[in-house]
């Protein structure tokens, strides 16, 4: 589609756009879950029971993330 009001790089930074925000989206599930795996640890030192009701969280991470 070519048009005189949208230059021919438009595309580039839609599709630039769409790959930073994958990217960065990934790369926070990421974070979070290492985060919740350092706390899940934690707590599974002192009340072993909670360590699969905590690893719902975990689980929601890595649904969202892909």
């Amino acid at each position: 589609m070519e048009s005189d009001l949208t230059p021919k790089f438009a595309p580039f930074f839609g599709m630039g756009g769409i790959a930073f925000a994958m990217i960065f989206g990934c790369v926070g599930a990421a974070y979070g879950t290492a985060k919740s795996g350092i706390g899940i640890s934690g707590v599974g030192t002192f009340r072993p029971d909670l360590i699969m009701k905590a690893s719902i969280a975990v689980g929601l991470l890595q649904v969202v993330a892909s």
